[in-house]
């Protein structure tokens, strides 16, 4: 093989023959700036500086770079008998391969706003070709992915190439595979010098063909090869044996890096599909929902473990059992999500008030104390459905039931010491809400009884204490 810089384009940027893209533009930068005119006033400043720009524009794209790395190979024996003509190495590892190929391969470098993709290209034997695609896959699937909106477009470019083998020019190989052919004629070894002939004369018949006006076609390179490439077989005979072919597609770099994109899709696709299908479930409230309140004597014929009606004696109607705290994967306030209608009345069949007041048919208990709770609904445009939950005891149930228009308050008087949350449905959006739970103390003194005196807004206050959350159907 002839000189692997006959121009010198890699002498006048300092870098070698396998630097990659994102060197040889460093270099590049580097010596514009001690060659420019402007400040080197040195005689040849502007003779090497064209140099250089002439240097960059080959070298800084793949296929004219692939066009200079392999223009100085020999394809025939240039009518000496006698000389033996130097083999293609490996420019990674050096060795002699009956199967060389000159690869480009990808690699994608982001940073924010800013993308980047370079090349790593070379003459290269089947076993280093795979480690350089694996890479630069590698710096790709690290580095690639984080610029917008370049970084994902040229990080799946980059992938895809180098699965497949990275870009092989043909031109530039079949000249590789003519002049293999003719170091292992001429060093005595027909049989490998006649089956690598034959895969430079494949690939010589694949470079596109030029044409002339009159529409024959341009004695081109391509057609100098592939004469060239048939003299020597007509040279070397017939028969011989077939090599198997090192760059097929089916190697060990394709199935790893399909591999790896194979997985990262199937991450993907389940992340996709579990965000879909999860349905979300607010958080449970501290103890088990009764929604009626019920008597002592139903209180009885309740079955903790059971989410069934229980049938009560003769006469009384069938007590609702309370709902099991586990969180269910259909739990949710999916009524309101799929389409909410206001009601005319309340759940009971009474109509709703037109001042804030309680809501008439349903028990108020838990009346026998002095603590007051002001619910207000002062800066909602929204009426509410409010129910004040008792927590004492294993069950929670409702102990007040009362309705809140929009703008308006309402203070609940004489509620018996305990644990309490407050639960409330909008009802011109349908969504339900639960406060904190909170406990309400008497306290008897020498001047009387100390009660408590809460408020809770049902919207957001400054320096506000009391959390509220999102609320399951089955816990109104």
């Amino acid at each position: 093989m002839g000189n692997k810089d006959p121009k010198g384009y890699y002498a006048i940027l300092g870098v070698d023959t396998e630097a990659d893209g994102a060197s040889i533009k460093a270099a590049y930068r580097r010596r514009a700036m001690e060659l420019h005119p402007d400040r080197n006033a040195s005689a040849g400043a502007t003779s090497q500086f064209q140099h250089l720009n002439e240097a960059y524009a080959v070298l800084s794209e793949a296929d004219s770079r692939a066009e200079y790395d392999t223009v100085s190979v020999e394809t025939t024996e240039g009518g000496s008998a006698f000389e033996t003509p130097e083999p293609i190495v490996c420019s990674h590892c050096g060795k002699v391969t009956a199967q060389p190929r000159y690869v480009v391969f990808l690699k994608a470098k982001s940073f924010l706003v800013l993308t980047m993709q370079s090349m790593t290209q070379g003459i290269f034997c089947s076993p280093c070709a795979e480690k350089k695609a694996l890479q630069a896959s590698a710096i790709t699937w690290a580095l690639g992915w984080w610029g917008v909106p370049w970084g994902p477009i040229y990080s799946v470019q980059a992938l895809w190439v180098n699965m497949l083998g990275g870009n092989q020019p043909v031109l530039p190989n079949a000249r590789l595979m003519a002049h293999q052919a003719w170091f292992f004629a001429a060093t005595g070894r027909p049989d490998v010098a006649r089956a690598v002939a034959m895969e430079a004369l494949i690939l010589a018949k694949k470079i596109p063909r030029k044409k002339k006006a009159d529409g024959s076609y341009v004695d081109d390179e391509g057609a100098k090869l592939r004469t060239h490439i048939e003299k020597l077989l007509e040279a070397l005979g017939g028969g011989g044996l077939r090599l198997r072919n090192a760059w097929r597609l089916t190697q060990r770099r394709f199935f790893v890096q399909f591999g790896v994109v194979a997985v990262v899709a199937a991450v993907i696709t389940s992340m996709i599909m579990n965000a879909q299908t999860h349905t979300y479930s607010p958080p449970r409230g501290p103890k088990p929902y009764i929604a009626e309140s019920a008597t002592s004597a139903d209180s009885s014929k309740l079955n903790p473990t059971a989410g069934l009606l229980v049938p009560n004696s003769p006469g009384t109607i069938p007590t609702r059992q309370p709902i099991s705290q586990t969180p269910s994967a259909n739990t949710g306030n999916s009524a309101v999500m799929q389409a909410w209608v206001r009601p005319t009345k309340a759940p009971n069949g009474q109509p709703w008030p037109k001042l804030a007041s309680y809501v008439k048919g349903f028990p108020q208990t838990n009346s026998t104390g002095f603590s007051t709770v002001t619910i207000d609904n002062g800066q909602n445009n929204s009426d509410v459905f409010v129910k004040l939950v008792s927590l004492n005891g294993n069950f929670a149930k409702p102990a007040r039931v009362l309705f809140i228009p929009a703008h308006g308050r309402f203070t609940i008087k004489a509620v018996t010491p305990g644990s309490y949350d407050v639960r409330y449905r909008d009802l011109v959006a349908g969504y339900l809400s639960r406060s904190e739970q909170f406990t309400l103390e008497e306290q008897k003194t020498s001047r009387g009884t100390q009660y408590s005196d809460l408020t809770l807004t049902l919207y957001k206050v400054q320096n506000g204490n009391m959390t509220t959350y999102n609320l399951a159907e089955d816990e109104f």
